[in-house]
């Protein structure tokens, strides 16, 4: 299954999986249901046409991301202190916390979704996919 959930290419092919993973062993415990959602998070970067979500320190680094300037000014006003370079093609975006002051980083499920809320407010989905 992992080797099946590495090679998914659409959508449709993470809900093959979940559906063949119900009809062999019943409702998958949270931690597989995680395990989908990476896999629809590497299908929607992948249609962004990004090769690079990494953590980069305290940020989230973007790349390759080409934004005209009214997606940079999206950016900065919905992320604030992110930073984006035009050469690069990189867009680096704090880490989202559980509260700004004292807060821990956000992980798991929350980051997943964090993740693609960025992805899908800076390049918009194609309408299939919607």
């Amino acid at each position: 299954m992992y080797k099946r959930l590495a090679d998914v290419r659409s959508l449709a092919d993470v809900d093959e999986i979940r559906g063949e993973l119900v009809d062999r062993y019943g409702e998958p415990p949270e931690p597989v249901d995680v395990l989908l959602d990476v896999a629809r998070l590497r299908v929607r970067v992948r249609e962004a046409g990004l090769t690079e979500v990494t953590a980069a320190g305290p940020n989230v680094r973007f790349a390759p991301l080409t934004l005209p300037d009214s997606a940079q000014m999206r950016l900065q006003r919905v992320y604030p202190r992110s930073t984006y370079k035009v050469a690069a093609q990189v867009a680096l975006i704090p880490r989202p916390k559980t509260a700004p002051i004292g807060g821990k980083p956000l992980v798991g499920r929350e980051l997943l979704d964090w993740t693609r809320t960025v992805i899908d407010t800076l390049v918009p989905a194609p309408a299939a996919v919607r």
